[in-house]
């Protein structure tokens, strides 16, 4: 409290009081800020932050909560979707590996199967369980599942302009399911797109603008394994399953298994011999009888679904005036991936590419076959509820009911197509789907 006295002088304040009054009035102000500060609430962090922060701490859940909750109150926050869908990407991915690590996936020890998927870097499991038919269709299932969701997070931002930079080698995943997230996504990178020869010394610089043309880019990339895994779900492998799973899975329950834990017998000398003889049986076995004939025309439409994004996605990278970090470059802009760059003439061929295919999915043009004049109709084909037979559909036998009259694909654009990117097609198919 301040006393206020009248001095000997007859004034009101004396010098002494005066001087006084200024900084208690000072001290008030600054407890009363201090008060309304501490009442408050914190500035909420924006999209990105939160994206960046549960993506590099490995909270996925957490993330995936916060962001979903952005979104409720703000539906069309392109940076909360965009979050979103880059956080759903990374639980799908740590729900397949978690599974594959359950069952003690090993990746193939050769190039006899360049599945990407089949090159995720799962970590070894001392004590895997026994991995059914079944298991392996329901691995499929919830991949598709995790990959619908992503895609469905994904479509309201359209081609409305977004960007989050995500620095991959700080983005945790947790590959094993057993809560420490050792691995990155630099690492799944390195493994799935570069065939392991990453170079970890890099893992820190790598660092994507992911922008509206990227997230076009995932949504393509959902449908494309989407429509793998529904063409396989559609079918009955089980007999490919008891021939093959062991070279993926330590403990599959299949009588060949069963018989190889005994000493090695017969004509075939080696681990090695005994793989290629694994592989011949899994061709020989490739009849695979529809058992799901509801999921026959999605792989399709998934392909279709993939063709015109890609078609839109080049639209929007196109149109990029910036060169900020890019995963997918037009040509006036740098790739962030080595050895792969990007032209007008590749980016022209591609798009020709998707709306040839377009138009060979929906049977408006027949694909070639070797021993026929006339071509055949894929959408036919992979809507059929025969057999899927892939040696006699290979040699004709079973080609033949599939022939039409009709303009076919030419061989020479396929050639010519692929011929632009200079021996590297497949590769740069894998990148840019």
């Amino acid at each position: 409290m301040i006393i206020l006295r009248q001095s000997e002088s007859g004034s009101l304040f004396s010098r002494t009081t005066v001087s006084i009054w200024p900084k208690g009035l000072a001290f008030l102000a600054a407890a009363a800020l201090a008060l309304h500060l501490a009442a408050a609430p914190a500035l909420a962090a924006t999209p990105l932050e939160l994206t960046q922060k549960h993506l590099y701490a490995g909270s996925i859940a957490e993330g995936e909560k916060a962001l979903a909750a952005i979104l409720a109150k703000k539906p069309d926050d392109a940076e909360a979707i965009a979050g979103l869908g880059l956080v759903r990407l990374a639980k799908a991915t740590e729900r397949f590996s978690q599974t594959l690590y359950r069952y003690g996936f090993r990746p193939p020890e050769d190039s006899m199967v360049s599945v990407p998927l089949l090159t995720m870097p799962v970590p070894p499991n001392p004590n895997p369980e026994v991995i059914r038919y079944q298991d392996a269709r329901a691995i499929l299932q919830a991949l598709v599942d995790d990959l619908d969701a992503v895609d469905r997070t994904l479509q309201p931002l359209g081609d409305r302009p977004v960007k989050l930079s995500v620095a991959m080698g700080r983005v945790k995943l947790d590959l094993a399911g057993n809560g420490r997230g050792e691995a990155t996504l630099y690492d799944v990178y390195s493994a799935v797109l570069l065939g392991g020869q990453g170079d970890p010394a890099n893992a820190g610089k790598l660092v994507i603008a992911f922008d509206t043309g990227d997230v076009l880019w995932l949504r393509a990339y959902t449908h494309v394994l989407r429509a793998g895994a529904e063409f396989l779900l559609a079918r009955d492998w089980h007999r490919s399953f008891d021939a093959a799973a062991h070279l993926l899975f330590p403990r599959p329950e299949s009588p060949l298994a069963a018989a190889l834990t005994l000493p090695t017998q017969g004509m075939f000398l080696g681990a090695e011999d005994g793989r290629i003889a694994d592989m011949i049986a899994w061709v020989h076995l490739f009849n695979w009888p529809v058992v799901e004939p509801d999921r026959l025309p999605r792989a399709r439409e998934h392909f279709l679904a993939a063709a015109k994004l890609s078609q839109e996605m080049w639209a929007s990278i196109r149109a990029e005036t910036d060169d900020d970090r890019e995963w997918l470059p037009n040509a006036r802009q740098a790739s962030l991936i080595p050895g792969m760059s990007i032209t007008d003439e590749r980016i022209d061929t591609w798009l020709a590419l998707m709306q040839e295919s377009e138009a060979i999915l929906n049977g408006d043009k027949l694909l070639p076959h070797w021993r026929f004049d006339q071509g055949f109709n894929l959408r036919r084909l992979l809507e059929s509820s025969q057999p899927f037979d892939l040696v006699l559909l290979l040699t004709g036998t079973d080609m033949v009911p599939y022939l039409e009259d009709g303009p076919v694909s030419d061989r020479s654009f396929w050639e010519q197509a692929t011929g632009a990117f200079e021996g590297e097609f497949l590769s740069f198919a894998v990148w840019i789907n």
